[in-house]
Parts: structure tokens; sequence; C-alpha cells
């Protein structure tokens, strides 16, 4: 899911058997200030769903409450392309009510027959949200596979960046993903919100889908770890190589330089005077020189 620009009032109501649902997406001011005046919601539940940065809890007020929970999303407008976004979820007797500070496109894959109740409504939105962290892990995946055969031919910052960028989102999903296993043990400790057998099974299929999204990250976390440190060591190999080449060639001139030096003095030097012993010299040392390169050259294909 992508996030999208706000074109038209994102405050829609769906009326529903036993109870209804407001979802408000993308809010402005106005908004806000209909939920705390029509809705009494307090002040400080609108400022923590204004937190982007805002960590899954579940909160019990006199008349409703809330559970925020974190959910995948691609994010083209910043430097982080995938990263997490909270979901505050209010609900109360006969309402709920869901608000992200960014449309939140999972939202419309529940069906109609899925909101049966508030208890298996809200359970289904973990479930579709533990969903979607997988299907973005896959996602992630490619682009480390991609990322890798590039390195291999060729390494450039570009695509070891790329593997950063990776790993930054690896660690948002785990925070994201154990922190909506910690809200789901708590909504199933709250008096009577598990209480059908349809709810114990959602409980169960949105526990297995984050248990499996949890040791997908592990494992993919794992293999990024293990590409970055092999890569990492084949650059320092191509470094001190290059350093070893640079000391051999620094060794190499040195020669010639001592020799020059000395000849480039005032002092009186054996064939000082004799212009074609001046020219062998020269050739001497070239031919060494030319020799020694075609060498390493050879060499370094054989091997």
């Amino acid at each position: 899911m992508e996030f999208k620009p706000k074109e038209n009032e994102m405050f829609v109501t769906e009326k529903l058997k036993t109870f209804s649902w407001v979802n408000v997406g993308n809010p402005d001011h106005h908004d806000f200030e209909k939920l705390r005046t029509e809705y009494k919601i307090d002040e400080d539940n609108i400022l923590d769903i204004l937190d982007p940065d805002e960590q899954p809890r579940l909160e019990i007020e006199d008349d409703y409450k809330v559970i925020i929970v974190r959910f995948p999303i691609i994010n083209r407008e910043t430097d982080t392309v995938w990263h997490t976004e909270p979901l505050s979820i209010i609900y109360s007797a006969n309402r709920v009510i869901t608000v992200c500070r960014k449309r939140c496109d999972l939202l419309d894959k529940i069906k109609k027959s899925e909101k049966t109740s508030r208890e298996e409504f809200i359970l289904n939105i973990i479930y579709y949200i533990a969903e979607s962290y997988l299907r973005f892990l896959k996602e992630l995946n490619k682009r480390v596979i991609e990322s890798k055969k590039a390195l291999q031919e060729r390494i450039r910052k570009k695509d070891l960046m790329a593997l950063l960028e990776v790993e930054n989102s690896y660690t948002l999903y785990m925070a994201g993903i154990k922190g909506n296993v910690a809200v789901l043990d708590k909504l199933e400790k709250v008096r009577g919100f598990v209480k059908t057998e349809d709810a114990q099974e959602l409980a169960e299929d949105a526990r297995i889908e984050l248990a499996q999204a949890t040791e997908v990250v592990t494992s993919y976390s794992k293999m990024l770890k293990s590409i970055k440190e092999t890569f990492e060591s084949v650059i320092n190999m191509d470094s001190n190589t290059y350093i070893n080449r640079l000391t051999m060639w620094n060794i190499i001139l040195i020669a010639p330089t001592i020799v020059v030096g000395y000849y480039g003095m005032n002092v009186k030097l054996p064939f000082a005077e004799d212009e074609a012993i001046g020219w062998v010299i020269f050739v001497l040392i070239m031919a060494l020189l030319i020799g020694y390169a075609m060498y390493a050259s050879i060499r370094r294909r054989i091997v």
C-alpha cells in the first residue's frame, strides 16, 4: 500500500448490524475537532494519534478503549521507503472508530461478513495487518536478492545503501510485530472480548500470522547480516590488495629515484659523463618496471 493524498473528506461512517464503524483516514484539524466534540475523544488520545512514532498499546478510558497497532506501509515521500505507521482503534459500546494519519488501504479488504461484531472486526484488522507484514517481507527479500546479484557483479555504494535500508525496515517491522503481539495478548485478557468461538479462532489465526512474521523477520535479518559481512570481507580484501600493490610500486620506484637523485648532484659518479651509459641504465630500469607490470598482470589473471 502507498500513501495517498487527501482528496475528499475522509470521515466515513458505515452502519452495521451491531455497531457503527467510523473510519478517519488522513485527518486534518477539522476531523480531530470533530472527534473531540462530537465523539468525546480525549485530547491526549488525539495527540497520541498524531504521533507517527506511537507504539502499539491498549489504553482503557472511562467511556471507550484505545487500541494502537502498527502496520507496514510504503512511504515514497520520505527517505524511509518501507516503514510502519500507527493505526488507532477507538471502540465503545456501539461504535468502532479507526484513525490513521495516512490512508490505510488494508481496511478496505475487510469484508462486511467479517464485521459481525466489534470484537471480530478488531481481530480481523489485526489479522490483516499480520498478513500484510508477511507480504511486505517477501517484497523486501526480493530487493535483497536483487542487491546481492548486483553486488556480485560490482560493489557499488548504491546497492550497499539499499541493503542498509532493508535492514532498517526489518528493525521497524520486528518492533511493530512484537508490539502487535503484546496488544493481542492484552485484548485476550479483557473480559468478554474473545467470548465467541469465532473470535477465539480469529485471535488464534492472528497470533499464528504474527508468529510466522516474527520468524520470517528473524530469518531474513540473519541472512541479510551474513550477506553484509561477506561483502564487507570482500571490500577489506580488495583494499588490502590495492594497498599491497601501491606499496610494491613504491618500493620499485625507490631504486630509479635514488639513482636519478645521485646523478643529479654536483658529485663525480661513475658513467656520469657518458651519455650512452645513462640511456642504458634508463632502459634497464624501464625494462624492469615493464617486466614486473606484465608479471603482476598475468598473475592477477591466473589468480
